[in-house]
């Protein structure tokens, strides 16, 4: 038993003078080259195996060898660059790149096969879904507008339809014996357009265009509610015509009913939206004058008139202006509740002298006269 104690304790020994020897080599210069040039790690030694030896310096052996490793990294790096100006350094750097981007391309070749062509398909679609929608919108516009055409339509003997005047031209406007024929025709044809196109924007003008011929049919009720339907569609929040057309429409409906209230809040609502701002604005001057509210209806006049301005003295021919619908409106109105003008400023024409610089200015604008140059 003595005899093998003594030769387990010597093969201790030797085994620990091996394994100090190990860490010396490691921490001397070889350490830092160890491992072989491809990446792998390094072999242990003859005789020692990494198995039977401590883990602290099986750890410390594969430290070396990655720091080994990523010193010959930076130097070939920095090998590659010596030599190099600027714009060959950055040609090397898109050569890598390239490079690199060809191999993930043949790595993924099947993929990007599949991206392309579902990215043609999908084109291809979108292309014949535009195609096809605009061909619907397309269809709508043009039974909507036979359906505007027919409400303005005129009234007198239709077997005259198609025949020229006394001047050989031939009106298109359509002709019916009596208002309410028209009116008629006009409510069917508006039916029809949100029937067959009632998924496009122009459904929602022929739906506006209804509310308007049930108003004037003299039914109030079913016409506001057509107005409801209108603002409630998906394009009245964008369109500004839809969304004013409605609520004015609104507001004729409730005065129509006698709710005069009511119809002054449809037109104060109408009068926020754009391009709708001075009918709004009438419209509340007119209800004010029909509650008897004159002070009411002066302040709103003054305010329309001051958006309006002063007409304009001629046109570029010398022509009086084309009379302005609103304007006219409101002077008829201005006349009503303040007869002698002490309160409401209606604006005039320009005269005279300020008429001339008016022409002028007008000219100036179209590019038919040019200032003269300054005087050095």
């Amino acid at each position: 038993m003595q005899e093998e104690a003594t030769k387990l304790s010597k093969r201790a020994k030797r085994r620990a003078a091996g394994e100090e020897g190990a860490d010396e080599a490691l921490e001397g210069p070889a350490a830092e080259d160890a491992g072989e040039e491809d990446g792998r790690e390094s072999v242990p030694a003859e005789g020692a195996t990494e198995a039977g030896e401590p883990a602290p310096n099986r750890q410390a052996r594969r430290t070396a060898a990655a720091k080994a490793r990523a010193r010959r990294k930076r130097e070939r790096d920095a090998a590659t660059a010596i030599g190099l100006d600027a714009g060959e350094m950055v040609d090397d750097a898109l050569v890598r790149f390239t490079a690199k981007i060809r191999r993930l391309a043949r790595q993924h070749s099947n993929t990007l096969q599949w991206v392309v062509g579902l990215g043609v398909l999908a084109w291809v679609g979108f292309q014949v879904y535009g195609w096809r929608r605009a061909t619907v919108n397309a269809d709508a516009s043009d039974a909507l507008y036979e359906a505007v055409t027919i409400e303005h339509g005129r009234i007198g003997d239709p077997s005259e339809q198609s025949k020229p005047n006394a001047n050989g031209i031939v009106d298109p406007t359509p002709v019916f014996e009596t208002d309410a024929a028209r009116l008629e025709a006009a409510a069917q044809s508006y039916k029809a357009v949100i029937a067959e196109k009632g998924d496009v924007p122009a459904a929602a003008f022929a739906r506006l265009g209804e509310a308007g011929v049930l108003l004037e049919q003299g039914k109030p009720d079913d016409a506001r509610s057509a107005y409801e339907q209108v603002l409630s569609m998906k394009g009245a929040e964008l369109s500004p015509d839809l969304r004013g057309g409605s609520l004015e429409g609104r507001g004729l409906s409730l005065e129509a009913k006698g709710d005069l209230p009511g119809a002054l809040a449809a037109f104060e609502e109408l009068a926020k939206v754009e391009s709708f701002e001075n009918r709004g604005l009438y419209q509340q001057a007119r209800i004010k004058q029909l509650q008897g509210d004159s002070e009411g209806a002066k302040r709103i006049l003054n305010d329309l008139f001051k958006n309006i301005g002063a007409p304009r003295a001629a046109t570029f021919g010398g022509l009086p202006e084309r009379p302005d619908f609103l304007r006219q409106r409101a002077t008829r109105l201005a006349a009503v509740v303040d007869p002698m003008e002490k309160d409401v400023k209606i604006p005039k024409p320009p005269m005279g002298a300020d008429a001339v610089q008016q022409m002028l200015d007008q000219l100036k604008e179209s590019g038919a006269v040019t200032s003269p140059p300054p005087n050095p």
